[in-house]
């Protein structure tokens, strides 16, 4: 068994005429998406000091950040891009993680450098993707309970696969690419709800980056630092429930056409997705009664409530991690949008009120096919009067793979996040660009009219 060096090979043989069509689609839609959230995300204060670790760098580099006027090198671009895309926490989801926000920052910036066109970026994805999802389904644990963010954990790996693969770099190469990224591999889900959460997925895109320009320039890492004894895989599995030997099932399955990426509907963690869902068919089926409501009971699983925050939540950052907020905000709003998680609205009397009022319950079955959630979610409210009122149960959330966002939901919520920044005019002009042809250069537009760091209105 030589699990780093089949990943290896895979990687190095993968071309575009291997992956299906469909996976095309799948990877320019995550790519479009987290484009459109990093303009959004690029007025948070986490994305400032993004920009301040730039400070001293060449500004004569080749890869754009994308929300400003700045050309740095490809590893600052990517890390720089994948900090603002996850600020929000309003990027998609898969493999337990956030595959788009690490691995399209790479690719795009890589692409850049060397003049690669879309077809090019989605082959180096795939690349990335699939890398992710071998490591990933070896482990009988989930992560999240243990502690680690498989973004931040896979996605260096996964990082280091994808700039190998735009690179070109040989199997050999490719193997000490994988084991520096191994031994680069860290995040902690304690610090979710803080903005460390965001600069440690930007540390796995440019870590994983600089482990290919390494391994490009000859620095050697163990060819079995993924699978070994003392590797990244049984060291992140204190239990020892991990399958080091067996099989390489990589390229076997497309696990991108099986697992796929869910573009979020809300700008909160996908672990509320469900309950989201649940609460807004709630909403519009008690009308002005929401305000009668004298309890509201939250039925999600034990694994998804790992990611969350059990205290109240006291700023905005929290309360993405809050499933009584989010579902307060639902039931009293209709809706969960980025402006929910102002500090003004986080403080706001209504939804405060109706969150001491709301109580979680942990769901100990998982679902087969994501062992992170239970089988559904589901909101129960009991009225002031006595009656109760529950939600159907909720197994897949709007803009899960298996319920894509509609073409026209997408460009709307495209078209809204860099709009915030760009305006209508300079939105669209970006919208155009992700939607190039694929055999099209990877281009950008004008700099934006706004800086990063401040609003339109400020």
């Amino acid at each position: 068994m030589a699990l780093t060096r089949d990943i290896a090979r895979f990687v190095c043989e993968l071309d575009a005429a291997r992956i299906p069509a469909a996976a095309f689609a799948t990877v320019r839609r995550g790519m479009a998406d987290c484009i459109g959230v990093a303009f959004a995300g690029s007025v948070e204060p986490v994305s400032a000091h993004a920009l301040a670790l730039l400070d001293g760098a060449s500004l004569q580099g080749t890869s754009r950040v994308w929300a400003c006027d700045a050309r740095v090198g490809a590893g600052d671009a990517a890390r720089t891009n994948a900090v603002m895309a996850h600020a929000l926490d309003f990027d998609d989801t898969g493999l337990e993680g956030h595959p788009s926000v690490v691995l399209a920052p790479v690719v795009l910036a890589e692409a850049e450098r060397l003049g690669s066109s879309w077809r090019d970026a989605v082959v180096g994805y795939v690349a990335g993707y699939e890398t992710w999802a071998e490591l990933l389904g070896r482990d009988q644990d989930r992560h999240h309970a243990k502690g680690w963010h498989p973004t931040a954990v896979f996605g260096t790996v996964a990082a280091a696969a994808a700039s190998a693969r735009m690179r070109a770099l040989p199997q050999a190469a490719t193997t000490n690419a994988l084991g520096i990224a191994a031994s680069m591999a860290g995040g902690l889900v304690a610090n979710f709800g803080s903005m460390t959460k965001a600069l440690q997925v930007g540390l796995a895109a440019s870590n994983g980056m600089l482990a290919a320009t390494l391994a490009g320039r000859g620095i050697t890492a163990a060819a079995d630092a993924l699978e070994s004894p003392t590797g990244l895989l049984h060291a992140i599995s204190p239990s020892g429930r991990v399958r080091l030997d067996g099989d390489c099932r990589i390229g076997h399955e497309w696990q991108i056409m099986r697992q796929g990426l869910n573009v979020k509907r809300y700008p909160a963690c996908y672990a509320t997705h469900r309950v989201i869902d649940a609460a807004l068919e709630l909403h519009a089926r008690l009308g002005e009664r929401v305000a009668d409501i004298d309890e509201v009971v939250i039925e999600l699983g034990e694994m998804q409530a790992a990611m969350l925050r059990r205290e109240p939540p006291c700023s905005g950052l929290d309360a993405k991690f809050s499933a009584p907020y989010v579902v307060s905000c639902a039931l009293l709003r209709g809706d969960v949008r980025l402006d929910d998680f102002s500090e003004q609205v986080v403080r706001a009397p209504d939804v405060q009120r109706l969150t001491r009022r709301a109580r979680v319950v942990l769901l100990s079955q998982r679902d087969a096919l994501e062992p992170l959630f239970a089988p559904a979610d589901r909101v129960r409210i009991r009225m002031r009067d006595g009656s109760t009122v529950d939600s159907a149960p909720v197994q897949r959330a709007r803009g899960h793979a298996s319920r894509p966002l509609e073409p026209a939901e997408l460009a709307a919520k495209f078209l809204a996040c860099a709009g915030s920044v760009l305006g209508e005019a300079g939105a669209r002009d970006w919208w155009t660009q992700v939607r190039a042809p694929d055999d099209a250069p990877v281009r950008w537009p004008a700099a934006p009219r706004h800086a990063p760091g401040e609003s339109r209105s400020g």
